[in-house]
């Protein structure tokens, strides 16, 4: 009896782990991460950290073009993500 019950943990184990790889993939190839086969294979290995860090990276902007646009050109300390201004900073002489 014993044996059925491994057996029975395993399988659900190994099920659930491959569901979570095949919702990742799926869920990677929808938003255009290249390396979603990797990801996939990841969460396969380490299902619970690999989940968590391919959910916080999924978040992660990928390029300039989601990084915000709203930020003045002569901002001192401009927003993480873009670009600061080479020219000179803005002075309040009167």
């Amino acid at each position: 009896m014993d044996a059925i019950i491994v057996l029975a943990l395993t399988v659900i184990f190994v099920s659930i782990h491959g569901l979570l790889s095949i919702l990742v993939l799926r869920d990677a190839e929808k938003r255009g991460i290249e390396n979603s086969v990797t990801w996939a294979g990841i969460v396969a290995i380490f299902p619970a950290v690999g989940l968590a860090v391919y959910l916080i990276r999924r978040t992660m902007p990928e390029d300039e073009a989601e990084a915000p646009e709203d930020v003045p050109e002569d901002a001192e300390f401009p927003l993480p993500g873009t670009e600061r201004s080479n020219g000179p900073a803005p002075t309040n002489d009167e």
